[in-house]
C-alpha cells in the first residue's frame, strides 16, 4: 500500500490479533482483530479456499488503514468510499502477493458476477443513496456497497488507465489525510489526474466532467444492459450499439441511462490487445453507432474487454452462435474473463427472455473443455444462480 500510493503508514506498529468467538474482522486503526480462521493458515493441511480467504480479508483489513481510517467516509450515505475501496485494492493486493490466487477472476466471478444478480432486483439501491436510520446503516454493510463498489472502481481504473488512477488515489489520500471525504473528493483528484495524464476526458464522452459520468453509477441503482445490433454499411460491418434498464422481471426501459465505456475487440484479431481497456468510445445516450474495430479480420464481436465495465451485453442471434463457435473450436482467442462474462451474461440474459434456451444450450455446450479459473468459477457460480454462496459482508 504504501509503496503504491506513496503514502507511508501512518502509526508506529501495526497489531493483528486472533479473537476466540469473533466473526469476520475488524480493521480498527492499529489493531486489526480476526476471527481465527480469517488470519490464521495451517500449511501443513493445504487448502486453495482457506488460503484465499486469509489472504483476501488480511489485504482487505489492510487497506483499511489507508482507505476507511486514514482517509474515511463523511457519512454513512458513501460507505463504498470505505469498504467498496477496501474490497478493491484487497484484489489488488492479494493479486500481487499471490499471482496464482487468482484474484481478478474471483473478484469479476464471485463479486461482480453476484452482486449483479442483487442488483438487478427490485430491493437494490444506489451506492450513494441517504442513510436516515440505523437500518440504512445496517442496510450499507451489503453486497451494493463492496462488489458493487469494488466493481465500479475497477471501471475506473481501465477508464483512466491504472497509473492515472493511481496518481490520482495518491493525491487524495495525501490531501484528505486524517479527514473525511465525499465522492466529489474522489472524483475531483482522478479527473485531475487525468487531465495531468491525458487520459480525461477520452474520446466521444457525453461530458468534460468525471464527477457527472461516474455519478451515473453511484446515484442509480441497477445496471445497464448494451444490446448489439449488426447493420452492413458499404459492405462493412457497423455495430448500433443500445442501453437499458435491466432488471429482473421488469421489461426493459430507457428510464435511467448511464455513461458507458465502451471497448471492444474482433476474435481473432492479433493486433487488439486485451490488454488495452481504455475507452473506444462512449454511450450516453440511448444508441450509438460503432465502426468495426478490424476491417480485415471477420469474427464475432465481443464487447467489454476483460469484462472491466459494470454492464452485461446481449449480442444478435449470429454473433452468439459465432462466439459459441468459438468456445468449441479456440477458446483461448477470447480472454478468460471474457469468457467469464459470457457465461454469466448467457445464463442470465436466458433467465429474463433476452435470449432463448437453445443460444443459451449453445453457447455453454463447450463446458467440458474448460480448464481457466475465471470460467470454471462462472459455470459453477452463474449457473447455479450463486445459491451455495453466504453474505459474510458486515463481517469484514
Amino acid at each position: 500500500m504504501a509503496s503504491t500510493f506513496g503514502i507511508p503508514y501512518s502509526l508506529p506498529k501495526m497489531d493483528m490479533v486472533s479473537v476466540p468467538k469473533k466473526g469476520g474482522a475488524m480493521e480498527n486503526w492499529g489493531l486489526i482483530l480476526y476471527s481465527y480462521d480469517t488470519l490464521m493458515y495451517d500449511q501443513e493441511s493445504p487448502d486453495v479456499e482457506k488460503k484465499w480467504r486469509v489472504l483476501e480479508v488480511v489485504a482487505h483489513e489492510l487497506a483499511h488503514q489507508w482507505f476507511g481510517n486514514l482517509v474515511t467516509m463523511d457519512w454513512w450515505d458513501q460507505t463504498w468510499l470505505n469498504e467498496g475501496f477496501a474490497s478493491y485494492v484487497s484484489h489488488l493486493g492479494a493479486d500481487a502477493i499471490d499471482p496464482d490466487s487468482n484474484s481478478w477472476g474471483r473478484l469479476v466471478t464471485h463479486r461482480m458476477f453476484q452482486v449483479m444478480k442483487d442488483d438487478s432486483s427490485d430491493q437494490s439501491w444506489a451506492m450513494s443513496d441517504s442513510v436516515t436510520s440505523r437500518q440504512d446503516i445496517g442496510r450499507k454493510f451489503g453486497s451494493i456497497t463492496y462488489s458493487k463498489g469494488a466493481s465500479v472502481i475497477r471501471m475506473m481504473e481501465s477508464i483512466l488507465g491504472y497509473y492515472t488512477f493511481v496518481r490520482g488515489l495518491t493525491t487524495y489520500l495525501a490531501e484528505l489525510q486524517f479527514g473525511n471525504a465525499v465522492e466529489e473528493d474522489l472524483f475531483f483528484h482522478l479527473e485531475a489526474a487525468g487531465l495531468h495524464d491525458g487520459t480525461w476526458p477520452s474520446s466521444n464522452t457525453f461530458t468534460d466532467s468525471f464527477e457527472e459520468t461516474m455519478k451515473t453509477w453511484t446515484n442509480q441503482a441497477g445496471y445497464p444492459l448494451v444490446t448489439v445490433e449488426k447493420e452492413m454499411v458499404d459492405g462493412h460491418p457497423f455495430y448500433k450499439l443500445t442501453q437499458s434498464w435491466y432488471r429482473d422481471g421488469v421489461e426493459d426501459s430507457t428510464d435511467q441511462l448511464w455513461d458507458i465505456p465502451i471497448t471492444a475487440k474482433i476474435v481473432g484479431d492479433p493486433t487488439d490487445d486485451w490488454e488495452d481497456t481504455y475507452p473506444l468510445t462512449w454511450l450516453s445516450g440511448v444508441t450509438v453507432t460503432i465502426p468495426p474495430t478490424s476491417y480485415v479480420y471477420t469474427g464475432p464481436l465481443i464487447l467489454n474487454k476483460k469484462a472491466m465495465g459494470y454492464y452485461r451485453v446481449n449480442y444478435d442471434d449470429s454473433n452468439w452462435k459465432a462466439l459459441a463457435e468459438v468456445l468449441r473450436t479456440n477458446r483461448d482467442l477470447i480472454h478468460p474473463m471474457n469468457r467469464a462474462q459470457i457465461i454469466c451474461d448467457v445464463m442470465a440474459l436466458s433467465g429474463t427472455g433476452h435470449v432463448t434456451m437453445e443460444v443459451k444450450n449453445d453457447v455453454l455446450a463447450y463446458e467440458d473443455m474448460e480448464t481457466d479459473y475465471a470460467p470454471l468459477l462462472a459455470f459453477a457460480r452463474c449457473t447455479s444462480g450463486f445459491k451455495d454462496e453466504e453474505n459474510v459482508f458486515d463481517r469484514i
